[in-house]
């Protein structure tokens, strides 16, 4: 194991996120029974520059991809590397949610009602199951504030099991779900589920 750093989106360049592009590419590739070309519409493979921007400011994707009432402050990302070169990422943001930008605005004064959004823990193939998305996870985790209650998304019939019983193990719960289409517009719809945990202090408590 190298080692994890954190940074803001934008102290990585173009062809920084184009590695982590693929990283993630191979990632998903490995872990979901799907096809290349739908592996490449999730990870927006052939449009490297919406995956750029959007990972800059995830803002970019409210009322396209993320819900039109949603609001991102603070991302951050942790990169994992050996011998220079990055083999997973991990990357974050505050998130608050509500009808109007005032709403939004109080909600993002307070803490219990401001979520750290984990977007994506993603690892080389093998370099899986060696401790490296603890590392990235904890990494974000430890720059969030201790009572922030943590969340994120799934899709459990694509991954049987295995995710949602690992984060149940770390105190995250199901708060509801959806039908999404991450596969392309004429895919399928999968059902999407919402883990949260009661607070970042808890999740790094039982990492």
């Amino acid at each position: 194991m190298g080692e994890v750093k954190l940074y803001r989106p934008s102290e990585l360049d173009r062809h920084e996120w184009r590695q982590l592009q693929s990283i993630e590419r191979d990632a998903f590739g490995s872990a979901l029974d799907r096809t290349q070309d739908e592996i490449d519409t999730l990870v927006e493979w052939n449009d490297p520059g919406r995956f750029y921007t959007s990972h800059q400011d995830p803002n970019t994707e409210v009322g396209r991809r993320y819900n039109p009432d949603q609001s991102y402050a603070k991302p951050r990302v942790a990169v994992a590397t050996e011998d220079s070169e990055p083999i997973g990422f991990a990357y974050s943001a505050h998130n608050v949610s509500g009808s109007s930008e005032q709403i939004r605005l109080a909600k993002r004064l307070s803490i219990v009602k401001n979520h750290l959004w984990l977007r994506e823990i993603v690892v080389k193939p093998d370099h899986q199951r060696q401790g490296v998305a603890k590392d990235l996870g904890r990494t974000l985790l430890k720059d969030a504030i201790g009572f922030q209650p943590v969340a994120g998304y799934i899709w459990p019939d694509e991954d049987p099991g295995f995710l949602q019983s690992t984060l149940e193990k770390l105190g995250f719960s199901s708060t509801g779900e959806r039908q999404v289409q991450v596969f392309g517009e004429n895919s399928d719809p999968v059902r999407q589920v919402r883990m949260q945990a009661p607070s970042v202090r808890s999740v790094l408590r039982n990492l």
